[in-house]
């Protein structure tokens, strides 16, 4: 077999479906639907879409009107939720699609509402903010609303959503602040079924559960709360082949800016992966940097800048030196994404959705 310089993205849907079926029995009475926006979280939504429909899953969420009408013709049978509104003059394309947009301002309400009148009752998704202050409506808001005579007259309210701020941390005041709030909501909207819990929420317990919990992250093998310990089963692994071994000495330096020096005889890869494939050059703004991967499970430190195509790594204390080919794993079952995730200041969702197209995408 010829040898690639391309580096591998693998992508579990056994262990996506098991992650799933987890959530699904944390969810308790609650319907479990499915965070699919950013191409599924930077793993492929044409893949991860079907493998939790074909398992059960009934109901999915995008961020975004085109993502909506790409999962369509993915998913002619579920119930597609979109999350940022709706576009004004975009109704026709809704019902076109069969989504439901998730109604943000009282303008989307009345749009929504004289396009139902005029065509046929549709369903919509009323977002509420109970706290966020990102999207949907605050108690004004509400107020506003509900002293509208008809204004849920001509369509259907098919479900009432909040989002959680800080379910990352189970005991933030936050979150009780939040279902106070969201519960005052449903108490004086028109009675229709609630969602509130993401991932983090799920884990809150039944009160944040309702009718619906949305998990995202802990679908694809991430903490909700930035504990690796917490994680599901990881369904990406991502590793890269090395280009070159070299050998350094005393005074050495490496990559743009010569960021690292070596202080002794060195031994370095050349690992075929940078910032074009999504990797932040951030990561290695630090000398010494704090980022680890591993090769056959022993970790390696990176050194200096990260390159478009190319990182360099600390070769010299291995128990056996590789050889040009052999994998590094950036992240997977040896290097949790959420350990590399805090070694780098981010969250394991951004290094997901930031995953470039230049891998070899494997499903198993």
């Amino acid at each position: 077999m010829a040898a690639s310089d391309q580096a591998e993205l693998t992508i579990d849907l056994a262990a996506l479906a098991a992650n799933y079926k987890t959530m699904q029995k944390n969810a308790g009475k609650a319907e479990a639907s499915a965070v699919v926006k950013a191409n599924g979280y930077g793993l492929g939504m044409a893949e991860i879409a079907p493998t939790l429909f074909d398992i059960g899953c009934q109901s999915f969420w995008v961020a975004q009107l085109n993502e909506g009408i790409a999962l369509r013709t993915i998913l002619p049978k579920a119930k597609i939720y979109v999350l940022n509104g709706l576009p004004s003059g975009t109704a026709a394309q809704f019902e076109a699609h069969d989504l439901r947009p998730c109604l943000i301002t009282l303008a989307q309400v009345e749009e929504w509402q004289n396009y139902c009148q005029t065509n046929k009752p549709l369903p919509a998704c009323l977002f509420v903010d109970s706290g966020f202050n990102r999207l949907g409506f605050g108690e004004i808001e509400i107020a506003e609303l509900i002293a509208r005579p008809g204004i849920f007259g001509g369509w259907e309210l098919c479900l009432i959503a909040s989002h959680l701020a800080c379910a990352d941390d189970r005991t933030h005041p936050m979150n009780g602040a939040q279902l106070e709030r969201f519960r005052n909501a449903l108490a004086v909207l028109p009675p229709a079924p609630a969602s509130l819990a993401n991932s983090g929420g799920t884990m809150l317990g039944a009160d944040y559960h309702f009718d619906m919990i949305r998990t995202g992250t802990m679908l694809y093998g991430c903490s909700a709360t930035a504990n690796e310990k917490d994680a599901l089963s990881p369904i990406a692994s991502l590793r890269a082949p090395l280009l070159q071994i070299r050998q350094l000495s005393a005074g050495d330096s490496i990559g743009y800016g010569a960021t690292f020096t070596a202080s002794g005889e060195t031994t370095i890869g050349i690992a075929s992966l940078g910032y074009g494939d999504g990797l932040s050059r951030y990561f290695g703004n630090q000398s010494p940097s704090p980022m680890r991967f591993t090769i056959d499970g022993h970790p390696v430190s990176l050194l200096g800048r990260i390159s478009m195509d190319s990182l360099a790594i600390d070769l010299t204390n291995l128990p056996q030196m590789p050889s040009v080919g052999d994998m590094v794993e950036i992240f997977g079952n040896d290097n949790p994404i959420d350990r590399l995730a805090q070694q780098g200041s981010t969250i394991s969702y951004e290094l997901l959705t930031s995953l470039g197209n230049r891998y070899n995408r494997i499903y198993i």
